[in-house]
Order: C-alpha cells, then structure tokens, then sequence
C-alpha cells in the first residue's frame, strides 16, 4: 500500500469519527466528552508500554514513542516555556502542570476540514489516550486540558497530581 492510499485511509478513518464524536454529543449531551475521555485514559492504561520513567520529560518522550508506535503521530513540544515562566514545570498546590503546544494534529485537522468544533469528544479521546499512557509510563493520574485551540496549533496543559 503506497503513502498516499494510507493517508487516504486515515482520512477516511478521522472523517468517520469527527461525526460519529459529533453525533454521540448531540445524542448523549454533555456526558460524551468524560466518556470519552476515559475510554482514552483506558487505552492508554491498558497498552503494554516499553518502559517505565520517573523522569517528567523522559516520560513525555516515551509516551511520544508509544503513540508513534501505536501508529499515531501527534507532535508536541515538551520544552515549550514562555518567557513570563520562571520554569518549564510550575507547581501548584496538589499538583504540577506544563505546557505542550501540540502543532501537527489529525483531530484538529478533521475537525477544521468538517466544521466541528475543538475540545469535544474526539479531542478528549486523545487527550484520555495521552493521559492514560503518561500514567502508565510515569505513574501519577494526570489530566490534559486546552487553553487555547487554533486553526495552527492548540496549547495544552498537562496536570500531574501528585
């Protein structure tokens, strides 16, 4: 199979869920995104991982590897710091959260090329997905939540409970 019948394929394959995502939240209401969210988290808990890390970004890289291993290339940036921050990793009270800009995304891309809109359903399906990797991989519940979604690229926020 050439890339371009894959690319084809994939295509077809997120067009199918942006409306299956879209439909289940007109049937099932505000519900669908925590049930996708955890179906995600699921996923990713489940996934026989290649190795453990204590370490945040080291972590962060090999749950880049699992996703790219499970055919999945959703590029983020693990270094990304704005100059007001004083550190990559800013902690808070109960827990620690960084910021990932996500650039290279299939579901922001579906969901612009179909006209629905970001941070629903098919949003919180990958974002359970990483979630539950990270914890697989590193060991602490986590939750990655948007702050801004663009047309270019979407800012997350990752949230490590400690």
């Amino acid at each position: 199979m050439s890339a371009n019948e894959k690319t084809q394929r994939v295509q077809g394959l997120m067009m199918f869920l942006g409306a299956l995502s879209d439909g289940l939240e007109s049937v099932a209401g505000r519900g669908a995104e925590a049930v996708c969210f955890r179906s995600g988290r699921v996923v990713g808990l489940k996934r026989q991982v290649a190795q453990k890390e204590t370490d945040i970004f080291k972590a962060l890289e090999v749950v880049r590897e699992e996703m790219q291993e499970m055919g999945i290339n959703w590029s983020f940036d693990a270094h990304y710091k704005r100059q007001s921050d004083p550190d990559l990793v800013a902690r808070k009270e109960g827990y620690r959260d960084i910021d990932l800009p996500f650039r290279n995304c299939m579901v922001r891309c579906t969901l612009f090329r179909y006209g629905f809109p970001q941070g629903k359903a098919l949003c919180q399906t990958k974002h359970g997905l990483f979630c539950g990797l990270f914890q697989n991989i590193y060991g602490a519940k986590t939750h990655l939540g948007i702050v801004h979604a663009g047309e270019n690229a979407c800012l997350l926020k990752l949230k490590i409970y400690d």
